[in-house]
């Protein structure tokens, strides 16, 4: 940090920017974020009042959160909290923080199905974003949601109720289908899974790496074992005319969308590409048995 101390937001800003250049491909944006969290201004705020002076207190807090940052420690996990479809979702070290293409599989959802009242299945819930968006963008819709890890389904329990989800989510401690209800059935089946393959592991970013808990990410050789497990027990569970919304890394999706299509053969398919033009997204539509 600067040996000086700057006496503005704007100057105080800059100087975590400088500290997070070489260690972070964000260093503005997460300079920003940090300042917002300990002045308890927002984004318009703290660049509208740049100039106003920021009081040593608040300026060695944001100088301790920044060398946190440094160290590759994700921005949600220093600030506990990151915004996922116009929701601020709590976040810890229980569950991977939300990313944007996973907003982008939420959105999926949403364009079939707004307006509804679906009932879902959330499988690999983590912190509960995935169904609590749901549960906000189609106000009539019931969402069961699940996680192998309780750790994990605790966080997703938290933010279900302190955004007022109570209602429409519930959650199950479940690897995969495993504990649910036997006859419970589903028009949605939406999943995120863990879907690093093995060889991969060292491509990922070490803040990801080093930071992020390793069940959440890591998916068997070809980061397709849950996914094939999920598509043995998805018939029996998703009915008639249902769907699939299925978030998978870049190089697998062609491969997914096969076992997709192996598995119900006369759904209506797709592979969507995010927003980088990356192939992440998989879709079947009209899936279940009569």
């Amino acid at each position: 940090m600067p040996s000086h101390n700057p006496r503005t937001i704007a100057e105080a800003i800059d100087a975590c920017r400088d500290r997070l250049r070489s260690v972070s491909r964000t260093p503005w944006l997460d300079a920003r974020l940090l300042a917002q969290y300990v002045t308890g201004l927002d984004a318009s705020a703290v660049i509208a009042y740049g100039d106003a002076s920021i009081d040593a207190r608040r300026r060695n807090r944001l100088f301790e959160l920044t060398e946190r940052r440094a160290t590759g420690e994700p921005v949600a996990y220093i600030i506990g909290r990151k915004s996922f479809c116009g929701l601020e979702i709590a976040v810890d070290r229980r569950a991977l923080v939300p990313r944007p293409e996973t907003e982008e599989l939420v959105l999926s959802c949403i364009n079939d199905w707004d307006g509804g009242s679906p009932i879902i299945a959330d499988i690999g819930t983590g912190s509960g974003a995935i169904a609590c968006a749901l549960a906000h963008l189609i106000p009539r819709a019931q969402i069961m949601a699940s996680d192998v890890s309780q750790e994990a389904l605790e966080l997703a329990a938290h933010n279900v109720h302190e955004l007022g989800f109570a209602e429409q989510v519930t959650l199950v401690h479940s690897d995969l289908f495993a504990q649910y209800p036997d006859d419970a059935r589903f028009d949605i089946v939406i999943a995120n899974l863990p879907y690093v393959a093995e060889d991969k592991l060292h491509e990922l970013h070490e803040n990801v790496r080093d930071h992020e808990p390793a069940e959440a990410l890591m998916g068997g050789v070809d980061g397709l074992d849950l996914y094939r497990r999920l598509l043995d027990q998805a018939p029996e569970r998703t009915r008639q005319g249902g769907a699939l919304y299925l978030e998978c890394a870049p190089g697998n999706a062609s491969v997914l969308h096969s076992l997709v299509v192996s598995t119900f053969p006369t759904a209506q398919t797709e592979v969507r590409k995010d927003a980088a033009g990356l192939e992440r997204i998989v879709i079947a539509r009209s899936v279940g048995a009569p």
